[in-house]
């Protein structure tokens, strides 16, 4: 048993747990699923030289933001046992979390991009239209038992999957019965430990019409009981449009490899945002909240729009599918969206003839191999778009972006601190941070969006 102290929750950090101290003591233990204001005791199960790491034990008074949490698999003080790691904020009210996160969002711009101004430069946290059932797709993983759920926070452990109110009814439903038709038929789940087991992953999509693509992850393609599987599966659920299979033979925690096959039924799904209608292959991005999304888009095009601001060129960096590109493709005479994906690149091009857009196109490849032969077109003046993976720009494309032609950037981030890090650069390599709103697309979770303008000074 580790040491047993009594803290209070001051504020929430970046990954989402409670800052708290020892009652008569310094000491910063870092704590999940707590609350701000919240008193707990806590047992510390880690220790380093400036902080430790401690679990709940006992609530002791409650803070003012501390709810309930409406999942049963959710962590909470009197519930025993690991809880499921997927989501760790349902122990907050929805006001409390989205107060959470401009936090989040003021402490990276303060504490990493070095902003004294940043609580000035940060706007109110868009709250989610729909805070539950929101997930358009969702990946999950297989284990002995045999077992179906998500992992317990911090573990490989499988917490095994009764209900999630943060997925569509339809996607809870779909995966109980892939579930029990595998365990029917004796298919081996998969055992990270050992590298054994045949089904590993189940991946569903679905959409606002109510409509489900699914694809088995396995560890290799042989699948000698498919077409019993597909009819009985499909029988069961008709709202299901196509079925894909997804081999991953690597002992990896990466849950989707490179090769896909289709079954049976739809290469693909279809989804609206706003006044678009957009076709997404099984392994293509697109934004997993899509009202969040719609919000998150236009706070994008009013950004590039501030102060009636026109350019005769746009780019588009990290456009998976087109769905932005389309989104702000009235902003500009010409956009051109940069993918790595070619599938994705392939769906964006038929994403603007399906739309009738006809000023947007594509090119595929990596944004450091691309941009370099973009370089050569740009006008006097453009602007630039980046909705960049967890990790930010990469140096070449940060280098890129500081070209003087370059006279706005609009950042799409998924995370404040990379986020922090390059507005840093920016800020130091000719542009000024001009604003800052973080939107939720992802409620129940410490996960923030934001969207920020950069102007050259």
């Amino acid at each position: 048993m580790g040491e047993r102290l009594t803290v209070k929750v001051d504020a929430l950090a970046p990954a989402g747990d409670g800052i708290a101290r020892a009652e008569g003591s310094a000491r910063v233990v870092f704590v999940p699923h707590s609350a701000p204001g919240d008193r707990l005791e806590v047992e510390v199960f880690e220790t380093k030289a400036s902080f430790a790491r401690a679990r709940v034990v006992r609530l002791l008074s409650a803070g003012p933001g501390r709810v309930d949490p409406r999942c049963p698999h959710h962590a909470a003080p009197s519930r025993p046992g690991p809880a499921c790691g997927g989501c760790g904020w349902q122990h907050l009210s929805y006001e409390a979390q989205l107060a959470g996160k401009r936090g989040i969002v003021v402490d990276c711009l303060k504490r990493i991009g070095k902003f004294a101004d940043a609580e000035a430069l940060t706007a109110e946290t868009l709250a989610a239209p729909k805070p539950w059932g929101y997930r358009n797709k969702v990946q999950i993983p297989f284990g002995p038992g045999p077992k179906m759920g998500f992992f317990s926070a911090g573990t490989r452990e499988i917490v095994d999957l009764r209900e999630c109110p943060i997925q569509p009814d339809l996607s809870v439903r779909i995966a109980r019965t892939v579930k029990e038709l595998a365990a029917a038929r004796g298919w081996t789940f998969w055992d990270g430990r050992t590298g054994r087991g045949w089904l590993r992953h189940l991946f569903i999509r679905t959409n606002a019409e109510g409509q489900a693509l699914l694809a088995l992850v396995v560890s290799r393609p042989e699948f000698p009981d498919r077409e019993a599987f597909a009819a009985e599966l499909k029988a069961r659920h008709p709202e299901i449009i196509g079925l894909h299979l997804n081999v991953q033979r690597e002992r990896t925690s990466v849950v989707l490899g490179d090769q896909w096959r289709r079954l049976w039924g739809a290469r693909e799904i279809e989804e609206t945002l706003g006044a678009f209608r957009f076709a997404v292959s099984p392994g293509a991005f697109l934004q997993v909240n899509t009202p969040s999304a719609e919000l998150l888009y236009a706070e994008a095009k009013s950004a590039l729009r501030e102060g009636g601001r026109r350019f005769p060129l746009v780019l588009d960096l990290y456009c998976g599918v087109g769905t932005l590109t389309l989104w702000l493709a009235d902003c500009a005479p010409r956009i051109v969206g940069v993918e790595e994906n070619h599938e994705a690149v392939k769906d964006a091009y038929r994403n603007a003839e399906r739309n009738g857009i006809k000023n947007a196109r594509f090119r595929a490849g990596r944004a450091e191999a691309v941009l370099p032969k973009l370089g050569a077109e740009l006008p006097a003046e453009c602007a630039a778009v980046v909705d960049p993976p967890r990790i930010g720009l990469s140096q070449p494309v940060r280098r890129f972006l500081t070209d003087k032609r370059m006279k706005r950037l609009v950042y799409v981030s998924c995370d404040p601190a990379t986020f922090a890090r390059d507005a840093n650069f920016l800020a130091h390599s000719g542009y000024a941070l001009k604003s800052v709103r973080p939107v939720d697309l992802f409620p129940q979770t410490a996960h923030v969006e934001l969207v920020a303008r950069l102007d050259r000074t």
